[in-house]
């Protein structure tokens, strides 16, 4: 059994002042809110592929994904795996919003909808960021308290956590961002997947990790929680919510091409899905390890990836695995801190209190905001219970946003009108009957024995908090989008414009007089601008067969040893 111990916190202490150093030389390259933003937009199909890995990866996965499968098997890999069948469409999606060339995606808004739908936009972002920032830190503080028996507190590593990944992302900003990511997605897949052969080896292989769980363990379904249902639920809500996700912009768009989106937000987060095996069958493993009374069995299931940690790893590799979680945790931090920064500093900040401010008072009110960002974040971390909690009330505010992502795109008629009438006929159920509604109102004497509010607050009543939404919501935008006044054709017209003109040819925009935010690297992809049906589809079936690939391989690697 391995103890964290000296060696363990060298190791750790050296990763995170080698980051933070990396982090901070990068500075000397941000000259402008575009190289801060959206680092120039001039990034390779590799750094692109690391970034939406980074981005994409963090601790409350492999913490959220083996908590759930310690307590209902192998089912538990749907908490990341309803992403499984939306990943086919990010090959589609992704030159979307380079072909955009907004910085945040309030910027979308506010070009299709209007000003005030541009602030409604940019205040929800910063709410997601908050939630997925706090969820974040507290996954850290999780795996930190379980790998060191309690001798570092959740309290400890979120502090500390905050002050490293700070220093490089305010500094630095994306940037700095995805040249870290570039060293931290190779270590986070090699360190997924490192507990798998410690727990075999002490567990007698695939065939003693059978005999010690029993079969019904090794189903992709649960009877409670993790429930078919629950499953073709949450996949759908992924699919309509990460358009609305306020980080995609960023991942997709800072390449040098819409090729370098393509290929880094698909196959970026393709890696993640095999990463994914690793955290699944880790709690698989920590099943066995109570059943064989290696360790107790668990009060909370969300300490199962630390609590593996410690057991199976010698020391010194222990240090090492965390430092590969933090790298994960990092990467994505400072993401989330520069987005947030963006939608503060540039869509409100400057265009609605300081219209005359020069780009490098933005630049510098924009680091500021990074820590207003970072700090909503702590106080969430400080207040949810768990990570499965925190990540239901992030796909909800994603899945809010990501119907009108979907429907500007899809559907011309879309208005102002509709989507406020959507939002606030969506955001009053979501908000009274779901989680966040119960954390805001219960400690408020008024509402504190108010049964109903809350009531679809855990994470397995996640489809009934949806069905309770969503479908009036989309009644909504309809009948507000006939009934109220058309966005105008000229601004319309524009805006599809941005959409239907590949990157580098940015010169038929200005002479159409449309308004480009930040073009950044204007580089054409041939293949993009040749054979455009060809890539997009045959990417996208290519796409669709990797995401069967991989449930065929997860369905085979529960049937070793059998």
């Amino acid at each position: 059994m391995g103890v964290f111990g000296p060696i363990d916190a060298a190791v750790v202490a050296a990763y995170l002042v080698l980051m933070a150093c990396l982090g901070i030389y990068q500075a000397v390259r941000i000259k402008s809110t575009g190289d801060f933003f959206a680092g120039g937009r001039r990034f390779s199909k590799f750094f692109m592929v690391m970034h939406s890995l980074g981005t994409g990866t963090h601790a409350d996965d492999p913490v959220g994904v083996t908590g759930a499968c310690y307590e209902h098997g192998i089912s538990g890999i749907w908490y990341t795996y309803a992403y499984l069948f939306c990943t086919p469409f990010y090959w589609l999606m992704a030159p979307f919003f380079r072909r955009s060339r907004f910085i945040t995606t309030a910027d979308f808004f506010e070009t299709r909808y209007g000003k005030s739908l541009g602030v409604l936009y940019s205040i929800m972002g910063v709410l997601n960021f908050a939630v997925m920032t706090g969820t974040l830190l507290k996954g850290t503080g999780m795996i930190a308290y379980a790998v060191t028996e309690g001798r570092i507190s959740e309290t400890t590593a979120i502090l500390v956590m905050t002050v490293v990944f700070l220093a490089y992302g305010l500094a630095g900003g994306l940037v700095a961002t995805i040249v870290n990511e570039s060293i931290q997605g190779l270590l986070i897949v090699v360190m997924s997947l490192l507990l798998i052969p410690f727990g075999l080896k002490m567990l007698g292989g695939f065939a003693g990790l059978h005999q010690l769980v029993s079969a019904d363990k090794f189903s992709l379904a649960a009877p409670v929680e993790i429930t078919p249902l629950w499953i073709v639920v949450s996949s759908i809500m992924m699919l309509i919510g990460i358009a609305g996700q306020p980080h995609i912009m960023e991942v997709c768009s800072a390449g040098k091409t819409e090729f370098e989106g393509r290929v880094g937000f698909t196959y970026g987060n393709f890696i993640k899905r095999f990463c994914a095996m690793g955290w699944a069958f880790a709690g698989i493993i920590v099943i066995a390890l109570v059943a064989t009374g290696h360790i107790p069995a668990l009060e909370r299931r969300e300490d199962a990836f630390g609590v593996a940690i410690r057991v199976l790893l010698p020391t010194g590799m222990t240090g090492l695995m965390f430092a590969a979680i933090l790298a994960a945790q990092m990467s994505t931090l400072s993401s989330f801190m520069v987005d947030g920064s963006a939608l503060l500093s540039r869509n409100i900040y400057a265009k609605h209190f300081a219209r005359e401010a020069t780009d490098q008072h933005v630049l510098r009110i924009g680091r500021l905001f990074g820590l207003v960002v970072v700090g909503f974040g702590m106080l969430v971390a400080f207040t949810v219970s768990g990570v499965a909690q925190g990540l239901t009330i992030f796909w909800a505010i994603s899945s809010l946003m990501g119907v009108f992502m979907w429907s500007g795109v899809l559907w011309r008629r879309t208005n102002a009108t509709g989507v406020w009438a959507s939002f606030i006929i969506m955001f009053i159920p979501w908000f009274l009957l779901g989680k966040f509604g119960e954390l805001v109102l219960k400690g408020i004497p008024l509402f504190r024995n108010v049964s109903w509010i809350g009531l679809y607050s855990h994470q397995k009543d996640f489809p009934q908090l949806v069905f309770c939404y969503l479908p009036a919501g989309l009644v909504a935008l309809v009948l507000g989008s006939l009934l109220g006044r058309p966005r105008d054709a000229k601004t319309l017209n524009n805006f599809y414009m941005l959409l239907r003109t590949p990157v580098g040819q940015e010169q038929k925009l200005i002479d159409a007089g449309v308004n480009v935010v930040y073009a950044g690297s204007t580089v054409a992809h041939p293949w993009e601008t040749k054979h455009p049906a060809l890539v997009n589809w045959a990417g996208f079936v290519v796409a669709l067969a990797f995401s069967t690939a991989i449930l065929f391989i997860l369905v085979g690697l529960t049937r070793i040893g059998t």
